[in-house]
This record gives structure tokens, C-alpha cells and sequence, in this order.
């Protein structure tokens, strides 16, 4: 029987302060916005499947069974346009972000062993303690993947179309044009990682 998910959406909506004082007076700088924040439950060993716009991204292991979605902008007043949800359906979930092009920052808590599908539309990415299957493609930016011991995987694919792939726990390093790195191995994980213009980091942590 198919679960049913309950998507729970959130604007981020602030106010405008306006200044006090007499003609003359400049407005003082108003700090940046606070955090919003999106927290599920969610179970060891399912998938997520994540729709990211252009931003700064962190996806790291969550101390608890949960999926956290926390974000921040570096201008309160294009908090509004941020756009962003977290629908769990049984052991899948789907996490969507959007927002400003420009001081969008987000870190995505996952369980600790989970597979992950990311599609980024361009910025930097960097996923670390994340145990599982991994699948990352971006249009731009920089992607750092925490892989963990490379006897975990049987398969590494990861290509750039302009740039540089590093690879150091599976002794690869690639740069230039239409550039692919493979690597194969006995674990029971797979990583795929694309980029069209960038470059690919691939770590222990």
C-alpha cells in the first residue's frame, strides 16, 4: 500500500523597520534574517530526492532520525521569495529550495545512512557524513562529496564538461575538457557525480 506524504511548506515572510529620527538621518543597517527552519521525521536507509536552486548548500548527517531544512538569506527583504518544503512519503522523501540568487544559504540534516538524489541548478554544494548511495548533477558551481572509505563503493562515475575532478580517496585527479574519471570497486554504494562548469571534489570527510 502507497504511503500518503504531507508536504509542509514554508515563505519566509519579515517586516521592515523603518528608522527613527529627524530629517537628515540615514537608515541604520538592518541585520540579516534569522534562520527558517523545516524538520521531519524521517528513517535510516531511505532516499531523497532534492530540487535545489542556485545557492550555498550543506547536506550533512542529522543527530537524530530527521530531515532539517534550515536556510537563511543574506538580505531580509528577499526572505519572502524563499520557497521551500519537505514531503516524506514512507522511507522516500522530496526536499525542495529556492530562493534569491544571490546570499541564498541552506544545510539540509539527513539520517546518517541515506541515499541521496540532488539535482543543483548552480552554486557550491558540499555533502559530508552521509553514508549511501549518491547521485549529484549541477550546471555550475563546485561540488564537494564526503565519500567515506573507498571500499564502500563498487561504483565511482563523475564527469565534468569544463573543469577539474579530485578524487583522492579513489587516487584520481582530472582536469580540462570532457573530462570523466571511473572507478570500480567491491562495496555496495554507488556515487555519480556531473558537472557542466566547475569543479568536482571527492574527500574522505
Amino acid at each position: 500500500m502507497p504511503f500518503t506524504g504531507r508536504t509542509l511548506a514554508v515563505g519566509a515572510l519579515v517586516g521592515f523597520v523603518g528608522a527613527s529620527g529627524g530629517c537628515g538621518t540615514s537608515e541604520p543597517a538592518r541585520p540579516a534574517a534569522a534562520p527558517s527552519v523545516i524538520e521531519r521525521g524521517f528513517a535510516q536507509g531511505g532516499k531523497l530526492t532534492m530540487h535545489l536552486s542556485a545557492g550555498e548548500y550543506t547536506i550533512e548527517n542529522s543527530p537524530g532520525d530527521a530531515i532539517r531544512l534550515e536556510w537563511k538569506v543574506g538580505n531580509p527583504g528577499s526572505a519572502g521569495s524563499v520557497e521551500a518544503s519537505v514531503d516524506v512519503n514512507g522511507s522516500s522523501a522530496v526536499v525542495r529550495a529556492e530562493g534569491p540568487r544571490n546570499g541564498f544559504m541552506v544545510t539540509i540534516g539527513v539520517p546518517t545512512r541515506s541515499d541521496l538524489w540532488i539535482r543543483l541548478s548552480a552554486g557550491e554544494l558540499t555533502i559530508r557524513g552521509v553514508e549511501g548511495h549518491k547521485d549529484v548533477s549541477a550546471w555550475a558551481g563546485e561540488l564537494k562529496i564526503g565519500v567515506g572509505p573507498a571500499a564502500q563503493y563498487r561504483l565511482v562515475d563523475t564527469a565534468v564538461l569544463a573543469g577539474e575532478i579530485q578524487a583522492a580517496p579513489f587516487q584520481g585527479s582530472k582536469g580540462g575538457v570532457f573530462r570523466s574519471f571511473i572507478w570500480s570497486g567491491s562495496g555496495p554504494y554507488e556515487l555519480r557525480a556531473r558537472l557542466t562548469a566547475g569543479e568536482i571534489t571527492l574527500r574522505d570527510k
